[in-house]
C-alpha cells in the first residue's frame, strides 16, 4: 500500500513539522484530525445508493483518501481509524486494531488503535471522535483533557477498559476497548459487515468536526448543534432557494456539496464520483 503521505500531512496542516512517533505528535496528529477530516455519514449513505455490494462501499485507506482529499469526506469508525493505522505506520508507530462495545445490540460496533509507546498504551481513535492519545493502564484509571471532553479509562478486566466522557456535569460510557489486537481479516470482515443493507450509520446524515476548539455536529434528527464545555447550542441555520442546506452545510464542514445533497435525498450522486 502506498499512501501520499505528504498530501495528508498537507490536508491535516502538519506539511509544516511532519510527525514522527512520539507521544506530542500522535497527540497533535488526533488534533489535526478531527479538526481537518469529519466524522460523517454522507459518504457512506451517497454511495450506498448505488448499486452494489460491501466491497464496493467499503473505503479502505488509499480510497478513503483519495476522497478525502478530493471532496473533503472522511467517515465512520472502521473506515477512519483503518485510514488513521496506515498514516500511523507510514510515520513510524506501532499501533494493533481493537474492536470495542458499546451499549448497544450490535457486536463489536465499534473499533479503535491501540498505540505502544515506551512501553505505554493509548487510545487512538478518530472514529469517535478523540482528539488526544488516552493512556491505558492496567491497574489504574487514566485520563486526558481534549477540547469539550474530558476522557477516561478505567481497566474493568484483564485487557479491557471502560471509556467514558465527561463535561462538567455531563458524563457518559462511549464504550469498552478490548486490548487484545485484532488480525487484519477479521477486521476487514467486521468492515464489510459495517456496508450489510443493516450495518450502522445508513439511515441518517451526521457530520461532526471540531472548530475553534468546539464541536460543531449535524444530524437530521437535531439539525446543526456548537458543543462546547458542559453545553450544547442549537445553530440556526437560513436555509433559503439561493442557499440550500447542502450548500450551508458543505460550508461549514467542507465537504463537497453533491455528497451532502445525495445523502439528503437518498438520491444516487450525479457524476462520476465516489
Amino acid at each position: 500500500m502506498s499512501l501520499p503521505l505528504p498530501a495528508i500531512l498537507t490536508h491535516l496542516h502538519l506539511n509544516d513539522a511532519p510527525p514522527a512517533p512520539t507521544l506530542p505528535d500522535l497527540n497533535r496528529l488526533l488534533l489535526a484530525w478531527a479538526t481537518h477530516i469529519p466524522w460523517e455519514s454522507a459518504s457512506r449513505i451517497a454511495r450506498h445508493q448505488r448499486p452494489g455490494a460491501p466491497a464496493d462501499y467499503a473505503r479502505l485507506p488509499e480510497a478513503f483518501f483519495a476522497d478525502a482529499l478530493r471532496l473533503g469526506t472522511g467517515g465512520t469508525c472502521f473506515e477512519s481509524n483503518l485510514a488513521l493505522k496506515a498514516v500511523l505506520d507510514a510515520i513510524g508507530f506501532h499501533s494493533t486494531l481493537a474492536l470495542c462495545d458499546m451499549t448497544t445490540k450490535t457486536i463489536e460496533p465499534h473499533c479503535a488503535l491501540i498505540v505502544t509507546l515506551d512501553g505505554m498504551r493509548y487510545v487512538a481513535d478518530v472514529g469517535y471522535p478523540i482528539p488526544a492519545a488516552l493512556p491505558l493502564d492496567p491497574e489504574v484509571s487514566t485520563s486526558v483533557a481534549t477540547p469539550v471532553y474530558d476522557y477516561h479509562a478505567t481497566p474493568v478486566a484483564a485487557d479491557r477498559w471502560l471509556v467514558r466522557r465527561t463535561s462538567r456535569q455531563f458524563e457518559q460510557i462511549s464504550f469498552w476497548v478490548n486490548g487484545a489486537p485484532v488480525d487484519p481479516e477479521r477486521f476487514h470482515a467486521r468492515l464489510l459487515r459495517d456496508h450489510a443493507p443493516d450495518g450502522l450509520f445508513l439511515d441518517e446524515v451526521i457530520i461532526q468536526k471540531l472548530r475553534g476548539g468546539q464541536f460543531w455536529r449535524y444530524s437530521e434528527d437535531k439539525g446543526l448543534v456548537r458543543r462546547t464545555v458542559g453545553r450544547e447550542e442549537p445553530v440556526h441555520l437560513a436555509v433559503t432557494a439561493a442557499r440550500p442546506l447542502p450548500q450551508l452545510l458543505s460550508g461549514i464542514f467542507g465537504i463537497d456539496r453533491r455528497v451532502i445533497e445525495s445523502a439528503l435525498t437518498r438520491t444516487p450522486p450525479d457524476g462520476v464520483w465516489p
